[in-house]
């Protein structure tokens, strides 16, 4: 698979792409041994890639799936709390979660060292689905079977009109957003007072 030539040098040398479009000017970077000067298309498994006239090893993305306990924040560093980082074999500086669960809240994350893959995940304008579990305490009325789908007020006057509630019984279900604000779950169900 041909990926930018940039792209191999961030991710080896964990530099930003501007510092790799630098050293590419510098002509530092050697593709089977030929000097580029521009940026170009290569496939770390085939191309013999060299920086400062010495071969890299290019890491190709890798994806985990990780089930976070409470009592963890999804975070690479945190001075405060623990961090998912904290349990996980994984280099904090060059991974990261796609999206957040709070401290108290366990589930699904997957973490990984594609970027790319991660911002189409956590930017809303992806409209990516992302389902939460909940319990509450008590049961369910009808204030908020009869509110969908009008828009839920969150987080100062913020209106979230894409969502969907899925009721297992009558203090639990799935609800389904389409982007990420802080505490937003919790902030949806505290709209109907629960």
């Amino acid at each position: 698979m041909k990926i930018r030539i940039e792209k191999v040098i961030c991710l080896t040398l964990n530099v930003s792409r501007s510092i790799a479009k630098e050293i590419i000017r510098e002509k530092r970077i050697l593709v089977n041994n030929q000097i580029i000067i521009k940026p170009i298309l290569v496939d770390p498994n085939i191309d013999v890639i060299k920086i400062d006239n010495e071969v890299i090893e290019f890491e190709p993305y890798l994806y985990y799936i990780y089930n976070k306990p409470a009592g963890y924040v999804t975070a690479n560093f945190d001075s405060n709390n623990k961090t998912i980082f904290d349990i996980l074999d994984l280099d904090r500086q060059r991974f990261f979660a796609y999206g957040r669960l709070d401290k108290d809240t366990e589930g699904l994350l997957i973490i990984s060292n594609d970027g790319k893959l991660g911002h189409q995940i956590m930017n809303s304008k992806f409209q990516i689905e992302k389902k939460y579990y909940f319990e509450i305490d008590g049961v369910f009325d009808e204030r908020i079977k009869n509110h969908y789908p009008l828009p839920i007020k969150i987080d100062n006057d913020y209106l979230v009109t894409k969502y969907k509630f899925e009721f297992i019984n009558e203090s639990s279900g799935y609800l389904s957003i389409y982007e990420g604000k802080f505490h937003q779950v919790k902030q949806m169900l505290s709209f109907f007072w629960f």
